[in-house]
């Protein structure tokens, strides 16, 4: 078993059970819009000659568990409103959100789709290990792209990894873009959903072999029937998938691993918000707005990207972030606002709420993780800066990396806190070269 900077401890066991998740599939093709819109800020060229980027669309999972908004949203408040009125307006919009979070789960029909981005190898390859990149809630896609730089400038890492896949969830960056485009209205969020998203593009979707770079269409066609069930049954053929979620798409990639263990060779969780449900998801004590409730209050647009960036750098939680990752947070994170003046976030406010405010919901994984097939290694990136608050209560992540014992293994990184990826990518690239090269770790702090 790898090192491990947590010595073992029995995590409290699991709090309640829980019903089969909904089927996964996608939408019959006759419901997709017609036609359907451009993708929205597609990626450049990539930093690294010896691999190709492109950007892709794909169904998400058919079958919803929330409804459609119960009554209208409240306005947003104004920026030239006063204090007393701003936060009379987030409280609104507060109530609001709760709402939709407290409605009763059930069976919906949606059409939504995701972007992704594809970075594959520009020379063949053999052994086809493919690398699933899932983000945390607020970020688009683009804010691994330092993380798989640095993983690329490892040695040999570049031998070890054939595609790396970039997933973004269906309300964030280009995916929220493109599904307004659509007409896709706002929902609540229960995070299954995102995890059968997952789910529904890796049984779906992720093509059968490798291809050359530029060889696939924008809209990614569905696997033949017959290969999305063998895939159930005995993984891919041509495959060997290893998926790193950090945050809420750590508990999407956990989910995942739960309920198709074979599709996966390998899984890292960084810091993912896997909660007991006897915990609070936020600190005990802490006064501050629930992170739903910042999210309502933060500032959502600028007069310009550079305005938007030095705003950035200015703030404790922006700037402490390694400069790649904010620039490209700048670039793919804002787009131009409808009257082409200013730029805004690409996931309103609103969104990023209705996902903070679903953090209960990754329960199920704390309960059944334990459940997950022992051939799958699982490690465990965790916050190690002095200071840094747990997620859930004191001393919760020390069992939480100790879920499901077989087969783990953790690391506390000593340089950074929850936002790993975002602000130390090259320590990130080291462990994701580890898990792709099935290499023993020696922690690189004791804390």
């Amino acid at each position: 078993m790898p090192n491990s900077t947590y010595a073992f401890t029995n995590a409290r066991p699991a709090v309640r059970a829980h019903p089969p998740p909904l089927p996964v599939y996608p939408p019959l093709e006759s419901a997709y819009p017609n036609p359907l819109p451009a993708v929205p800020q597609p990626a450049k060229t990539f930093a690294d000659p010896r691999f190709a980027v492109s950007t892709h669309v794909v169904p998400a999972a058919y079958l919803r568990c929330m409804p459609l908004p119960t009554r209208p949203l409240p306005p947003a408040p104004n920026s030239t409103s006063s204090k007393e009125d701003r936060r009379v307006a987030v409280a609104e919009r507060m109530k609001w959100v709760s709402e939709q979070s407290g409605a009763e789960r059930g069976r919906h029909e949606r059409v939504l789709f995701h972007v992704v981005n594809r970075y594959v190898a520009v020379e063949p390859r053999s052994e086809g290990k493919t690398l699933f990149l899932a983000h945390a809630n607020g970020f688009p896609k683009e804010t691994w792209e330092p993380t798989i730089l640095d993983l690329l400038s490892k040695e040999n890492a570049v031998d070890q990894v054939d595609e790396i896949w970039a997933w973004e969830a269906a309300h964030h960056g280009a995916s929220s873009v493109f599904n307004a485009q659509i007409g896709a209205e706002l929902t609540a969020y229960d995070w299954s959903d995102n995890a059968r998203d997952v789910l529904n593009f890796l049984l779906h979707f992720l093509p059968s072999e490798i291809a050359p770079p530029n060889e696939l269409p924008t809209l990614l066609p569905r696997v033949p029937a017959t290969e999305s069930a063998l895939r159930r049954v005995r993984g891919y053929n041509d495959r060997k998938l290893f998926a790193a979620g950090h945050s809420f798409g750590g508990f999407c990639c956990a989910y995942a691993a739960i309920y198709e263990s074979r599709l996966f060779t390998g899984l890292m969780l960084i810091d993912p918000v896997v909660i007991c449900s006897a915990d609070p998801p936020e600190p005990p004590g802490d006064k501050r707005p629930s992170l739903a409730e910042g999210a309502l209050a933060r500032r959502d647009s600028w007069p310009s990207r550079q305005v938007a960036l030095e705003s950035f750098k200015s703030s404790p939680f922006f700037g402490s972030w390694d400069p790649r990752v904010l620039d490209a947070y700048v670039e793919y994170g804002l787009v131009p606002s409808s009257d082409g003046k200013n730029v805004q976030l690409a996931m309103p406010p609103i969104q990023e709420s209705l996902a903070f405010s679903a953090t209960y919901t990754s329960g199920i994984v704390w309960d059944l993780l334990r459940t997950l097939d022992p051939r799958v290694p699982i490690r465990w990136v965790v916050p190690g800066k002095p200071g840094e608050p747990e997620i859930g209560k004191p001393g919760s992540t020390q069992e939480r990396v100790w879920l499901r014992p077989a087969n783990s293994s953790n690391i506390r990184l000593g340089s950074a806190g929850h936002s790993a990826t975002q602000q130390v990518p090259g320590d990130v690239a080291k462990e994701l070269a580890g898990l792709l090269q099935g290499q023993d770790h020696v922690p690189t702090s004791k804390l």
